[in-house]
């Protein structure tokens, strides 16, 4: 039987519907915002869809001339396009090994699977598209946005598979984003869902490049143990196919960890946060639908409460 603690099931993410009821993506409309325009951005440029070709009058832009059109036809033609009426999303999933730990409730990567579904349930509520790209242990593989519970369906499915895949296999995060770059359509809203140990050196270009015509928000997905330093006690960590032994009691194994923990923040600042990009915190004993709204509201001060209570 499958343990759904440790696993990623099909019931656990279409349970998120019911969570999403709640949850907006488009309440950002302030410029001023640390995620402003998550929904109908208008400086973000949305994306238009190819509607018809038509006679060329008098005014029209020869950028949009239809040359294919105006060959065949021998007259001057030019192409009319409309607005997209729902907004594209992309999901990015980290399923690296680093994704299957955790000692407070469930696996990092379960819960990043109930996050990644509880906001795109939220996403097909307003009426837009949502796809999906995974990065890790069994390489890059993407699903396009597609419009309502087709699209969830899906997703859904992406999820379950990749997430439970069993492969060694380490791809960075850049690796995705480079591949995104050259899928992705103007005005989209990019989602990352990670425990950032695996960025890559050019992970920051590739944020800000994505950035200058896309929206992009990030959940942090983490475990206690990561964050914070754990009562004194000897500690056995299955770490892939071996179990690695901590005493935090021994003051120089607890200040090693200490150090490893701040550096692994510290480029996430670097990185993610200096890219311009806002990152909401998830601990797998969140709850999540809680923790995912009061961070859409206000990344940032749901960023600075979950550091001073570290």
């Amino acid at each position: 039987m499958m343990n759904s603690a440790t696993q990623v099931t099909t019931k656990a993410l279409v349970e998120q519907q019911s969570y999403a009821k709640t949850l907006s993506l488009s309440s950002r409309k302030k410029a001023t915002s640390a995620i402003s325009g998550l929904h109908d951005s208008r400086f973000r440029g949305r994306g238009m869809d190819y509607q018809e070709s038509r006679v060329y009058q008098a005014g029209d832009d020869i950028r949009n001339m239809d040359w294919l059109v105006t060959a065949r036809t021998g007259t001057a033609h030019t192409k009319l396009f409309q607005e997209e009426r729902e907004r594209p999303i992309h999901i990015i999933m980290d399923t690296n090994v680093s994704m299957s730990f955790g000692t407070r409730k469930e696996f990092k990567s379960v819960t990043a699977a109930k996050a990644a579904s509880l906001l795109a349930w939220a996403a097909v509520k307003n009426g837009d598209r949502v796809g999906v790209m995974s990065y890790g242990k069994n390489g890059i593989h993407h699903e396009k946005p597609v419009g309502g519970k087709r699209g969830m369906m899906r997703l859904i499915a992406h999820l379950v598979q990749s997430s439970n895949h069993e492969a060694d296999n380490v791809t960075p995060l850049e690796e995705a984003l480079q591949r995104l770059r050259t899928i992705i359509r103007p005005g989209s809203l990019v989602i990352v869902v990670s425990d950032f140990y695996h960025l890559g050196k050019d992970v920051k270009r590739h944020l800000i490049q994505l950035s200058k015509h896309n929206d992009i928000l990030s959940l942090f997905i983490s475990d206690q143990f990561e964050v914070s330093t754990p009562l004194p006690a000897v500690y056995g960590i299955q770490n892939q196919d071996k179990i690695v032994v901590f005493n935090s009691a021994k003051e120089s194994e607890k200040k090693s960890m200490q150090q490893k923990q701040n550096q692994h923040l510290e480029n996430i600042y670097e990185n993610i946060q200096k890219s311009g990009v806002p990152v909401i915190p998830v601990m797998t004993d969140d709850k999540l639908e809680e923790k995912i709204k009061q961070g859409l509201k206000s990344p940032s001060a749901a960023w600075s409460s979950w550091r001073k209570a570290l």
